[in-house]
């Protein structure tokens, strides 16, 4: 006689673990030169062009959205001074390339000292700070 299991069951944070298991590699939108950031619902990979901005200067910014593959509606992008409470004298512009694939440009550190990126997509919000000189 067949022997028959009990079907799993798994509640919703089990269910969010194991479907984020199964999402793409970060590593697999990884671009060159780049940092990856990760939360449980997404995970993007960014670059600053040149790759050491200092103050005062111009610089643009290149993202790849890695979970979800499926795009980044609403992404949103910004910067501001943590200890000044304070950000950007400049809102930098964002161009869908494709793919999850992003530029923005029009970004400026006006002061030296640490600042934070500011990536928000659906929601939620990644952070990842930087010293400028």
């Amino acid at each position: 006689m067949e022997e028959r299991r009990a079907p799993v069951r798994l509640d919703a944070r089990a269910l969010a673990l194991v479907l984020a298991a199964g999402a793409a590699p970060v590593a697999a939108c990884d671009l060159a030169g780049s940092r990856v950031l990760e939360s449980p619902r997404f995970a993007l990979a960014y670059r600053t062009e040149p790759p050491r901005p200092g103050a005062g200067e111009h610089f643009a910014v290149e993202l790849r959205i890695c979970r979800p593959a499926a795009g980044a509606e609403g992404l949103r992008v910004d910067a501001h001074m943590p200890e000044h409470r304070h950000g950007m004298n400049y809102r930098p512009g964002l161009v869908a390339l494709g793919g999850g694939h992003y530029r923005s440009e029009g970004w400026l550190f006006h002061m030296p000292g640490e600042w934070e990126f500011v990536f928000e997509l659906g929601g939620e919000r990644l952070a990842d700070g930087v010293r400028i000189e």
